[in-house]
C-alpha cells in the first residue's frame, strides 16, 4: 500500500499541488512495474485541497482512508511519503494502526529539511518523530546527510534512496548546447522568494550586456514575483518567456530548447529536486546552489556552484559560461552521464524491490553478474 498525496493540480496548495511529494508519488504510480510487487496507492489530503482544510478535520479524514485501505486491501507492506513536521501527528497515528496490524513500514523520508526540523522541534513531535522511525521496518533517506544523522546521531540504519526519472523520459540523443550567440536559460519550479527567482532575472539581465540572453520560466508564480516581473524594464538584449505551469510532457520538450538551467534555491525545504534530475538528463548546463542534498548531487566538474544567492554571482557565472562555452558544454556531457548511472528508474526500482523483500522479509535479490 502506499500512502502518499493526492496527485492533482491543486490552486491552494504550495506550488499548486505540482511539488516534490506529488511529483514522487505520480512517478511510483505511472513507471514502478514488477513481477513481484504491486502498488495500491491511498491518497491523504493536503493542505489548499478542501474549503474545509482545517487541521483536526483532515487528520481524521486522513487517519480513516488509511485504516479503511488497511482493512480493504490487507497489504504486506505499506510505503509511506513522509512529509514529518506538521505531517507527524498523522504517520505518528500510522504507525500505531500498522503495528496493531502486523504491518511492516517502509518510511521514506523525502526534503531537505528533516535534520534542522528533528532538532528544533518540540519534544512531542520529536518523540512522535523517533518512534515513525524505530517501528518502520525500512528507512528510505533522500540525502546521504539522512543516512549519516539517522545512524550517528540516533543509531537507527537508514538506507539512500535518491530522486530518480522515468527511463521512458530519457532522450536517446541530445541536441546541441550552447551553439548560437544568445544563450537560453530556464528555470523550472514556484517562482518565490525562497527559490531565488529574483536574482535569477536580475543576474540573466546584467549578464546580456555580454550575450544575449533568453529566460524561459516554466511554473507557477507568486504575486509578489508575478507583480515585479510585470514592471520590469528588460532592456534589448534579454528576453522572458513566462509559460506558468505546463503539462510534465510540455516542460520536458521545454528544457530540449534550453542550455542552461539555473536553479539560485535557498528554500529550506530543498531536498533532490526533480527539475535538477530532468536538467541532468537533457545535458543542461546546470548553475544552482549547494541547498539541501544538490552540493551532494552535482559537484564543480558537472556544474556551477553559487557561494549565494546574489544577483552578482548569477552574473558572474552566466558571464563565464558566455566566454568559456567549451568548458560548459563538457559539464552537460559530464551530468547527464552521472543521471544514467545513478537516478533512474530502473536503478532505483531494483533497489526499491530489494527494500520491500527485506521489509517483508524475504530474500533478496542478487544481481545477476553479465
Amino acid at each position: 500500500m502506499l500512502y502518499g498525496p493526492v496527485v492533482a493540480k491543486l490552486e491552494g496548495a504550495y506550488g499548486g499541488g505540482t511539488g516534490g511529494y506529488t511529483r514522487k508519488m505520480g512517478l511510483y504510480l505511472n513507471y514502478f512495474r514488477s513481477q513481484d510487487f504491486r502498488m495500491i496507492p491511498v491518497f491523504h489530503t493536503v493542505k489548499g485541497q478542501y474549503r474545509f482544510g482545517f487541521f483536526v478535520v483532515r487528520f481524521f479524514l486522513d487517519i480513516w482512508v488509511f485504516l479503511k485501505g488497511l482493512i480493504q486491501l490487507r497489504p504486506d507492506a505499506i510505503h509511506i511519503l513522509a512529509q514529518y513536521r506538521t505531517a507527524v501527528p498523522r504517520e505518528y497515528a500510522l504507525l500505531i494502526l500498522a503495528g496493531l496490524f502486523r504491518v511492516p513500514v517502509v518510511y521514506e523520508i523525502k526534503a531537505g529539511v528533516f535534520v534542522t526540523w528533528y532538532k528544533s522541534t518540540n519534544p512531542v513531535f520529536r518523540y512522535m518523530s523517533h518512534f515513525c522511525l524505530k517501528r518502520s521496518k525500512v528507512i528510505l533517506c533522500q540525502g546521504m546527510p539522512y543516512v549519516e544523522f539517522l545512524k550517528n546521531e540516533l543509531g537507527i540504519e537508514g538506507h539512500y534512496y535518491p530522486n530518480f526519472v522515468a527511463d521512458d523520459e530519457i532522450p536517446p540523443q541530445i541536441g546541441p548546447k550552447l551553439a548560437e550567440e544568445t544563450m537560453r536559460v530556464c528555470f523550472v519550479g514556484y517562482a518565490f522568494r525562497d527559490k531565488g527567482v529574483f536574482e535569477l532575472v536580475e543576474g540573466c539581465l546584467n549578464a546580456s550586456k555580454v550575450a544575449p540572453i533568453h529566460l524561459t520560466l516554466i511554473g507557477k508564480e507568486h504575486e509578489e514575483f508575478t507583480q515585479w516581473m510585470d514592471n520590469l524594464d528588460l532592456g534589448d538584449r534579454f528576453t522572458v518567456e513566462r509559460k506558468g505551469r505546463l503539462p510534465h510532457d510540455e516542460v520536458l520538450i521545454e528544457y530540449q530548447k534550453n542550455d542552461i538551467y539555473c536553479y539560485p534555491t535557498r528554500h529550506k525545504g530543498e531536498g533532490h529536486n526533480n527539475s535538477i534530475n530532468e536538467a541532468m538528463m537533457m545535458g543542461l548546463v546546470i548553475i544552482t546552489t549547494r541547498q539541501g542534498f544538490l552540493g551532494s548531487i552535482l559537484s564543480p566538474e558537472r556544474a556551477y556552484f553559487l557561494d549565494e544567492v546574489a544577483t552578482s554571482q548569477v552574473q558572474g557565472v552566466l558571464e563565464h559560461i558566455g566566454t568559456n562555452r567549451e568548458e560548459a558544454i563538457e559539464k552537460g556531457l559530464k551530468v547527464r552521464k552521472h543521471l544514467l548511472q545513478n537516478f533512474t528508474s530502473s536503478v532505483a526500482y531494483s533497489k526499491l524491490e530489494n527494500h520491500y523483500r527485506r521489509a517483508i522479509g524475504i530474500p533478496e535479490r542478487v544481481p545477476e553478474k553479465v
